[in-house]
């Protein structure tokens, strides 16, 4: 029976870690885009099947690369790290949704925290890719719930985000409201599952997710325009929030 216990912080900080520094993945998830990517895909119109959605979280460009394990034992590990998160987040959302909070990292700067929420944002942005045009109901008709998702979570938001130059307060407010939207989504989608499912409608079919070839990488400029690397700026300090 799966487990549903949430990763401990030492935990989560030794799956981030692999993630990020595991031979034979370039384009690979860290757990903060993990977790929106779980929050999506456990919140869609359909069921994901580990085999489809595993793959992207290794190679999020081309779905392609995988990692190299040095053993069984470290395979068995991270993929039962990997699990027992998506499982938390399953149960969470579904059993006690007022409880999910989205994980985020956040930068330290001058003694002042702030949350890094562009991470998680192209985590939910990728799993909703997975079923696209299952999602059009959300993306075009309620395209409000997903404006902060958006914002951060694509180029078009971060070119939108370089003229708005928000304010601290502003970005906080905005990371503050991720939580209700995803809870908001989840319940949205589940409630649809519920008509279709009593009505007999058949699953859906395997689709390739849309590839965003322009994905900024840790050693590129921010696009925030501060002139720093990504992982300098917005690719957050790793303290986990």
């Amino acid at each position: 029976m799966p487990s549903h216990d949430p990763l401990t912080d030492d935990e989560l900080e030794a799956l981030d870690r692999f993630l990020l520094d595991a031979e034979g993945i370039e384009e690979s998830m860290d757990i903060s885009m993990l977790d929106g990517y779980f929050a999506a895909i456990l919140s869609g119109p359909k069921t994901i099947l580990p085999s489809e959605w595993m793959r992207w979280v290794w190679d999020t460009e081309t779905g392609e690369d995988s990692p190299v394990f040095s053993g069984m034992d470290q395979a068995q590990r991270i993929m039962g790290l990997l699990m027992r998160h998506m499982n938390a987040v399953a149960a969470t959302l579904h059993e006690a949704p007022d409880d999910y909070e989205p994980l985020l990292m956040e930068n330290v700067r001058d003694g002042d925290t702030i949350p890094v929420i562009d991470e998680w944002c192209m985590g939910y942005m990728k799993g909703i890719s997975l079923d696209f045009e299952r999602w059009l109901p959300i993306t075009v008709g309620h395209a409000d719930w997903l404006s902060t998702i958006v914002l951060y979570g694509t180029e078009e938001g971060w070119e939108q985000l370089k003229k708005k130059d928000l304010s601290i307060e502003e970005h906080r407010r905005l990371a503050a409201g991720l939580g209700d939207t995803a809870r908001k989504i989840h319940a949205h989608f589940l409630e649809q599952r519920k008509v279709e499912g009593a009505m007999g409608v058949p699953a859906a079919v395997r689709r390739e997710p849309i590839r965003n070839t322009d994905k900024v990488g840790r050693n590129d400029p921010c696009p925030c325009g501060s002139g720093k690397k990504y992982k300098q700026c917005h690719g957050g300090t790793r303290h986990l929030h």
